[in-house]
């Protein structure tokens, strides 16, 4: 495909959310998440392989499934209550489908079977744009909803995502359908604080969307597939093997790193509103997702790590300077600060609430 055609697609895509975005008026939003959807199936694809087709059709026809039920509760909507404003009053019916729609799009139970297959059947660089930047604008409308929503059935879906996140990556090997599934945990908590802080909640978003996307840019740039690709990491280079350790140690909620404090100031809303059970239940589904966190972190660190399966790892010669080697140095190096320096990010952020 053309790189000027490409090129167009992406800014198609950045258009359709910040249509989301910035809309009140709920055809507007249902017309950025199509334009959002429709410019993204093309990319996905660019491969052309038949496991990317694959899931590139798979997406295509779970994004058009959930955008139908949005289109339609809208109109429902709009005959009771006579108003096309996203800060509308929901009906308990309109709330339950709104609810399940934007969770499909966000890979929340019991609509998360599709997410860690396509994950698994594109790039990184794709998976990137799946994992992060396609949550934004179901998060948004979600956000916009959140006071028509039935709070207890959003605090369920949110603990038993956490939950089916942790417990589905324990036994995988495949390093993309781990990282699905620790993007289906962390949404799990974000939906689950979305009820009691917005501000929290978009912190907590904030801080993965950073966090995610360091660890796909690290593991995109020596093609790390699965965890026998990560045992030899170190040898190959030894600061991006320290820095995918950071990540996904910042990703498992290991203090003093950021994913750790943005759990804790979590875990310290939920205690103040005195959901003790709700805490307890997340902070062992989180407990779950350390496991494979660790072994992502021990194989890309450990150089005699005891395996079973061959260490494979694609060597590159780098010789001279290349622009892009400059350009993923200086992304690295602000991602892994970020998840380093943990409390200065998290009062930075704090300090816009």
């Amino acid at each position: 495909m053309n790189r000027s055609v490409v090129i167009l697609l992406i800014l198609n895509v950045v258009l359709g959310t910040f249509i989301v975005v910035s809309s009140h008026h709920w055809f507007l939003v249902w017309v950025g998440l199509e334009l959002n959807t429709l410019c993204l199936v093309p990319i996905l694809c660019l491969q052309f392989t038949p496991r990317g087709v694959e899931s590139t059709v798979k997406y295509f026809l779970i994004q058009l499934f959930s955008a139908a039920i949005i289109l339609n509760v809208v109109l429902i909507n709009v005959w009771l209550n006579s108003s096309w404003s996203v800060d509308g009053v929901l009906s308990d019916f309109t709330s339950f489908l709104f609810s399940l729609s934007i969770g499909l799009k966000l890979g929340l139970f019991p609509c998360h079977y599709w997410f860690p297959d396509v994950l698994q059947g594109v790039s990184f660089e794709q998976g990137l744009i799946l994992s992060t930047w396609q949550k934004i604008a179901p998060f948004v409308i979600l956000i916009n909803i959140s006071e028509g929503v039935n709070y207890v059935f959003l605090v369920v879906i949110g603990v038993v995502s956490v939950w089916i996140g942790g417990w589905g990556g324990l036994n995988q090997v495949q390093v993309r359908k781990i990282l699905a599934f620790s993007s289906i945990s962390h949404v799990g908590w974000i939906c689950s604080i979305l009820v009691y802080s917005k501000e929290l909640s978009i912190m907590m978003m904030i801080i993965y969307l950073v966090l995610n996307s360091g660890v796909f840019v690290m593991a995109s740039s020596v093609g790390v597939f699965t965890l026998g690709n990560l045992s030899r990491l170190s040898y190959y280079n030894v600061w991006l093997s320290m820095g995918l350790s950071l990540g996904v140690l910042s990703l498992g909620g290991l203090p003093p790193l950021g994913g750790f404090l943005s759990k804790f100031i979590a875990l310290q809303c939920l205690i103040s509103n005195g959901v003790y059970l709700m805490a307890g239940f997340l902070v062992m589904g989180s407990l779950l997702s350390l496991f494979f966190y660790l072994r992502i972190s021990f194989n890309s660190s450990m150089n005699l790590f005891p395996q079973h399966s061959f260490s494979l790892l694609v060597w590159r010669e780098m010789s001279g300077l290349n622009l892009s080697l400059v350009v993923w140095g200086i992304v690295l190096s602000v991602l892994v600060s970020l998840s380093s320096f943990g409390l200065v990010f998290v009062c930075l952020l704090m300090s816009f609430f």
